[in-house]
């Protein structure tokens, strides 16, 4: 599926692999609108973009209402979807122990999968009249591995995993592809990655937003269900099927009091 001429919308455009993603795709030729709370933000990658007949929208994607209002934007603007990436999402909690650990958790529930959710469900129509067109969910290896102390931050993206893999059988023959793209250690504005940057060792594990965002096309182009970043990553989900008390204890090894910084 060539990107040229594509009407893409982005959320989570306003820093890391949303801006990386959003740059690129214009740079293939896509028309592409730009989603993310920051105003300000979107207006700098507007200014930046290659090509033409880009737009932005400031949108919430927790609030179905702004949702729909994105809808419309896109419908006034482009006439249709051809790409929706789902990528906003946020991380950020305390121990269940500490008081507002639970709201914390129901607002990180409420981006990273009920906007993912909300999104795809009022883009649906549009993305079907697109056919052959192509959902794009980016959720994290955390996803598919719940290692350290960010329990809330893995449901989220675990539920993004579990809701991508079922649409995509249920939507494969209406001509929707449905992907999940599931990062690792990414260095990004809300993942600092600072304690692996100074590890000697567990530096060369990190991947970039250039990596990421390729992936994404990747899995556009390709209409491909699932990709890891990096690559190799996909070999770290074989220890948890095959053999469970060795990922245990790799896990035990792993958390840390800082542990959100690695996810």
């Amino acid at each position: 599926m060539p990107l040229a001429d594509k009407v893409c919308v982005v959320t989570g455009a306003s820093s890391g692999i949303g801006y990386q993603t959003a740059f690129d795709l214009a740079g293939e030729g896509a028309r592409v609108c730009v989603v993310a709370r920051r105003k300000e933000r979107l207006e700098d990658l507007l200014q930046r973009m290659p090509g033409s007949g880009h737009s932005m929208a400031v949108t919430d994607v927790s609030e179905r209402d702004e949702v729909k209002a994105l809808v419309t934007h896109v419908t006034d603007e482009h006439g249709r979807c051809d790409v929706l990436i789902n990528n906003a999402g946020f991380s950020g909690e305390r121990p269940l122990t500490e008081a507002g650990a639970v709201d914390d958790l129901k607002a990180m529930m409420d981006t990273n999968f009920y906007g993912t959710l909300y999104c795809t469900a009022e883009f649906l129509p549009m993305l079907i009249d697109s056919a052959p067109s192509n959902v794009v969910n980016v959720a994290s290896m955390a996803g598919r591995l719940a290692i350290g102390g960010a329990p809330g931050y893995s449901a989220s993206k675990f539920a993004v995993v579990g809701f991508s893999e079922a649409l995509y059988f249920q939507l494969r023959d209406k001509g929707v592809c449905v992907s999940v793209v599931e990062p690792g250690l990414i260095p990004t504005e809300g993942f600092p990655q600072t304690p692996v940057l100074s590890d000697p060792v567990m530096k060369y594990a990190l991947g970039s937003v250039e990596g990421v965002s390729k992936a994404i096309r990747s899995a556009i182009s390709g209409r491909k269900m699932e990709r890891v970043v990096p690559r190799w990553y996909y070999a770290l989900q074989v220890p948890r099927i095959l053999a469970p008390p060795l990922y245990r204890l790799a896990q035990r090894k792993l958390v840390t009091p800082k542990q959100e910084d690695y996810l």
